[in-house]
């Protein structure tokens, strides 16, 4: 409920001070007279784009402050959600600064104009003659049922467990995308162990295939040495080894004078067994060896193989290359976990889904229930607005998919004059029609739905006498259980209201300034008589006006 609004340097407006209370309030004036500003000043709080011309002073900025009580509107998760304060008594505030740049407050924190949007939805509900596009909205037209039928409750249960069934879905096909992003990991892990695996590494394995190639590479030379070794080794007579072993025989002689002596013919007779050995290694080495171009090839080429996959998997020996085929033959990618993972969402997912068909086929069930009753009373209301030859029918239509309203579709036919078909709502109304089909519709949901300040812009144009006593009687009982502000020019109307305020123009310092003030009995008796004659109020015009107020 809107309980306090103050404007500052707003277009015509310099400053602007109103108390609101519960019940229906009355706001008239001349045409011009500065009406529309104060809407233009109640919508920029609820998140309209500022304009810097809707300035009166362009040197100083605009500032809009407006006061609700949200005690009964639920609104706590909402503050939660955008870490505001809460409070019972919750501030907006709009400033417009010259500079051009526009600054928005809820309770005294800087928010974004989405934030004020989304806020402002939950606080003020503005219809004009032309402006009552809910009416046409599938989830409004359902919401019209469930109000009336008392289910709003499971409707909120419902749509509760609807968010987290599909926040589950959502999961669900994260999870699977997960899954066929590591099916296809693990296709590309499969290729990289079957190619290390057809390798057959060994440990060692590149340091010998390397000397064999240095051989291979080599063996003309290598054999021209060898066997020139071999040859200063072994030759008779002046070979090494004959020497040896000539030089051996003589220290034979002498070793049995003197331990010194005998070591060295044991050192030299060791001597000579070793280069024994090295000539007969030497020599079979010789006899192995041979040009091989077949065999250097396949070497070149293993070698090949092996670098070719130490720089794919980048890394530097063999001893590693092996590890990563460890791995590679041990991992098992979490492929398990990941499909119990799924396994276990849809079995949540189908028990959520099953719950919602029960709470969906309830809902629809009290839907078809209460459509009788509100064709009735959205009827007798508009017969009462003069729109006696109205004629309505609701229809559910069953859906297969979920829905945040169910599953159900709503058409919503209506024709306002005899002989004439019934047609969608939003194809068969006039603006005046519209209106009071909206006014109607919003006094079967008072009393049954946490319903913001409905603010009404002169919806009764085009309505007169008895119709227009009955709009003010509608309007008067809706203020029974909310708060209802309506600008009007009718005389029946504003004599209904419990509070009345006229806005007025009026030239202060060759400035022309919009001014709203409280009307006292006898000034609302005094501005009804006006309304019915005009500028010239006759004596017959304020008993008119009295017997209005007192009908």
């Amino acid at each position: 409920m809107l309980t306090r609004l103050s404007v500052s340097n707003f277009a015509i407006i310099d400053q602007l001070q109103m108390q609101f209370h519960k019940g229906l309030t009355i706001i008239t004036g001349e045409t011009g007279a500065g009406k529309s500003i104060l809407l233009g000043a109640l919508k920029l709080i609820l998140g309209e784009r500022a304009d810097l011309k809707q300035l009166n002073n362009e040197s100083k900025k605009c500032i809009i402050e407006a006061q609700f009580d949200i005690s009964e509107l639920s609104l706590e998760s909402f503050f939660q959600e955008h870490e505001l304060d809460f409070d019972n008594e919750t501030i907006l505030r709009r400033e417009l600064l010259p500079s051009g740049k526009s600054r928005a407050f809820v309770n005294d924190t800087p928010v974004t104009l989405q934030i004020l949007q989304e806020l402002g939805e939950n606080l003020i509900d503005i219809h004009s003659q032309f402006n009552s596009e809910n009416l046409f909205h599938q989830d409004y037209q359902l919401q019209i049922l469930d109000a009336y039928s008392g289910q709003l409750a499971l409707v909120k249960e419902y749509q509760t467990e609807l968010r987290e069934r599909n926040r589950k879905l959502e999961n669900l096909k994260n999870l699977r995308e997960e899954l066929a992003e590591l099916d296809r990991e693990a296709d590309y892990k499969q290729f990289l162990l079957d190619e290390l695996q057809t390798a057959n590494l060994q440990p060692n394995e590149t340091e010998e295939l390397e000397t064999e190639q240095k051989e291979l590479q080599n063996v003309d030379e290598i054999q021209k040495i060898l066997t020139e070794t071999e040859a200063r080794l072994d030759t008779a007579e002046i070979g090494i080894l004959s020497q040896l072993y000539e030089l051996a025989h003589q220290l034979q002689k002498i070793s049995g004078f003197g331990e010194e002596l005998e070591n060295f013919q044991k050192r030299l007779e060791s001597s000579r067994i070793e280069i024994q050995d090295l000539h007969s290694e030497i020599t079979s080495k010789i006899q192995r060896m041979e040009s091989n171009p077949e065999r250097l090839l396949e070497v070149n080429e293993r070698l090949d193989l092996i670098h070719t996959l130490l720089h794919k998997h980048r890394v530097n020996s063999l001893e590693e290359l092996m590890e990563i085929q460890t791995n590679l033959e041990n991992d098992k990618s979490g492929f398990q976990e990941l499909e119990k993972e799924i396994s276990k969402l849809e079995e949540q997912i189908n028990q959520f889904e099953i719950s919602l068909n029960k709470k969906a086929e309830a809902i629809s069930k009290n839907r078809k229930k209460a459509i009788p009753a509100v064709e009735k009373e959205l009827l007798g209301s508009l017969e009462k607005l003069g729109m006696e030859n109205a004629s309505m029918q609701l229809q559910l239509i069953g859906k297969k998919s979920f829905s945040a309203s169910g599953k159900d579709e709503i058409d919503f036919l209506f024709s306002a004059n005899k002989g004439s078909g019934l047609k969608p709502v939003g194809k068969s109304v006039s603006g005046g029609e519209r209106s009071r089909l909206m006014l109607a519709v919003k006094k079967t949901l008072a009393g049954k739905l946490e319903l913001p300040t409905l603010i009404l812009d002169e919806i009764d144009t085009g309505v007169s006498g008895k119709v227009a006593n009955e709009v003010g009687n509608l309007m008067k009982e809706m203020g029974n259980d909310l708060q209802v502000i309506s600008i009007t020019h009718l005389p029946q109307v504003a004599a209904k209201a419990d509070y009345h305020f006229k806005v007025s123009k009026s030239l202060k310092s060759d400035q022309t300034l919009t001014e709203v003030r409280k009307l006292s009995e006898q000034q609302r008796i005094e501005e009804i008589a006006e309304l019915i004659s005009g500028s010239n109020v006759s004596e017959t015009a304020l008993d008119q006006a009295r017997e209005l107020m007192n009908s």
